[in-house]
């Protein structure tokens, strides 16, 4: 019973000095999970936490990928933008 107590002591110990959401990476794989999740994969080492700037690259891949998701859609769509400058 005490190993279980130690553990849980342990997650606890490491929620408690994380944000409400947490950016973590394990091989090549970003994920943005509530800091109790977080926890209890930096605790079994499994991941780690992300740098800024590996969420700054993965941001800036999603906000691109968004854009050419819309340029598509309004592709099918027959509409066509032109910028006047």
């Amino acid at each position: 019973m005490r190993d279980l107590q130690q553990y849980w002591q342990e997650i606890h110990a490491i929620e408690n000095g994380l944000p409400p959401f947490v950016w973590v990476i394990a091989e090549d794989c970003l994920i943005e999970v509530a800091r109790a999740v977080a926890a209890r994969l930096l605790h079994a080492k499994s991941h780690r936490l992300a740098t800024e700037d590996e969420v700054l690259v993965r941001k800036v891949r999603q906000a691109e990928a968004a854009k050419k998701a819309k340029v598509e859609r309004r592709r099918r769509e027959g509409v066509e933008v032109v910028e006047i400058g």
